[in-house]
């Protein structure tokens, strides 16, 4: 039938702090009808999987003010990485039933490429692979594996051929587990310390093969890193107080792979850096990268189509989701990943993976 119900997560507001369903977002719902819904030559997608991301938070901000994700628009339809199903198509390179992985609204149907045009928008036909579900495109071989994947790739793998100690911080999140879990395989020579907010986190990277924990919220991160380092690779998810007890610690010709600054993003004065002077007086080298840019990283996404799926289908690489039922639900998930309450990907399962 033609005219469905397509609910939408709307963007209302920006925040000066933390992010909150219902008064910078709202879910709605309008009919569409899916035969007449104007195309111009894309493709109508049927969500199956949405992710949410901590960089969301960055997009939740005035477009006059820079930065490195595209700014959301109040009044609009978020959007981020998803997974769904082609239900029409006015693009050669996709048929009705095919599978996509891109970026798309928070919506039960979507548009690609749509009325919105930036540079994380991309779309491409992916596999259905038995035994594996189709949200796992929107974390193990979605954005988190393959940014932990690339800054591994790219920096990680060579200088840790000449180091002892691994030190991540954000470790308990989607990106963490897969980065712990992948270095446990390619250098399982490194002592790897891991630090996260809570003690279900603290276990679960235990498991992804962490052999030192900490509770960044209950101990003197510096002390604790100085009796267990000192640091030769530093991966920052977070910034702030944790970067600067990594620094404290940092071995001389250290490397830091810089690939989030979550602790800068509610704009508190206390997550800015003191010890940045031990970049120079080590002889540090920091690597900052996002996910997708540069041709060194599409590279590395190539590479890790090739590496990482044989890991998966062989239970060295796990596939953890703290799954939220619904589109009504999106507002929720995005909540507990700027709270770090999820545990694993968290994704929002929109619909069937079959209808």
């Amino acid at each position: 039938m033609p005219v469905v119900t397509n609910g939408k997560l709307i963007y209302t507001a920006h925040p000066e702090r933390e992010y909150e369903h219902g008064v910078h977002s709202k879910y709605v719902e309008e009919e569409l009808n899916t035969d007449t819904i104007e195309l111009n030559g894309g493709i109508l997608v049927r969500l199956i999987a949405i992710s949410s991301d901590p960089y969301m938070r960055y997009r939740m901000r005035d477009k006059s003010i820079p930065m490195f994700a595209p700014a959301l628009t109040i009044g609009e339809p978020m959007d981020n990485f998803a997974v769904g199903q082609v239900v029409r198509s006015e693009d050669p390179n996709f048929t009705v039933g095919d599978y996509a992985a891109g970026f798309f609204e928070f919506a039960n149907y979507s548009v690609y490429p749509g009325k919105s045009s930036h540079a994380f928008k991309f779309c491409f036909k992916v596999p259905k692979v038995p035994g594996l579900p189709l949200s796992s495109y929107t974390g193990t071989f979605g954005l988190a594996g393959k940014t932990a994947y690339t800054g591994w790739h790219l920096w990680g793998k060579e200088k840790a051929k000449t180091s002892k100690t691994l030190f991540v911080s954000g470790a308990g999140g989607a990106l963490g587990l897969f980065l712990l879990e992948y270095v446990r395989i390619v250098s399982p020579h490194l002592k790897i310390i891991a630090t996260a907010g809570t003690a279900e986190k603290l276990e679960l990277c235990k498991k992804a093969g962490a052999d030192v924990v900490f509770n960044y919220k209950e101990v003197d991160l510096e002390k604790a890193l100085a009796e267990h380092g000192p640091i030769d690779i530093y991966w920052d998810n977070t910034a702030g107080p944790i970067l600067d007890a990594a620094l404290a610690n940092i071995n001389f010709f250290g490397l830091i792979i810089a690939c989030g600054a979550v602790s800068e993003i509610n704009h508190d004065p206390s997550a800015y850096v003191k010890y940045f002077g031990k970049i120079f007086q080590h002889c540090v080298t920091v690597h900052g990268f996002i996910f997708r840019f540069g041709p060194d990283a599409v590279r590395a996404s190539e590479e890790f189509n090739k590496e990482v799926p044989p890991l998966v289908a062989a239970g060295k690489i796990t596939i953890l989701e703290d799954r939220f039922q619904g589109l009504k639900e999106a507002g929720r998930a995005l909540e507990s990943v700027h709270s770090g309450k999820n545990l694993g990907k968290a994704v929002v399962i929109v619909g069937e993976e079959e209808v």
